[in-house]
């Protein structure tokens, strides 16, 4: 039976692999992990990353035969708009990726919408 951790690691490696080189993912913890995006210029293009990771996550992922299914829910935090320290991107994301569970699975949203309700 495949283990949390061999879980996590898996998507950790699906994320690598998505990104460019001068892109950056790190697990915070617990099953949340942060992807900084270099140079992403507009919402636009992080949306259309948030968009390719939804998708990756949500392809099953097999283990000695079995077949897990995971979702993530995925909250962007633009810079500088959003913060300019690393303690209020990472506070802006998480209220923008509880925003987005709200909204249920397999969703993202900018701290620009939350702002907004």
């Amino acid at each position: 039976m495949v283990t949390g951790d061999q879980l996590l690691k898996e998507i950790g490696g699906r994320l690598t692999g998505l990104l460019r080189q001068n892109d950056t993912v790190a697990r915070l913890g617990g099953d949340e992990f942060v992807v900084l995006l270099s140079e992403i210029g507009k919402m636009d293009n992080a949306g259309e990353v948030a968009k390719k990771i939804i998708k990756a996550i949500a392809e099953p992922f097999v283990y000695t035969g079995h077949r897990i299914n995971s979702s993530t829910s995925i909250g962007i935090a633009m810079y500088p708009e959003d913060g300019e320290d690393t303690e209020k991107m990472l506070k802006n994301a998480d209220a923008a990726m509880y925003y987005a569970k709200s909204q249920g699975r397999s969703n993202y949203q900018f701290f620009a919408n939350v702002q907004e309700i």
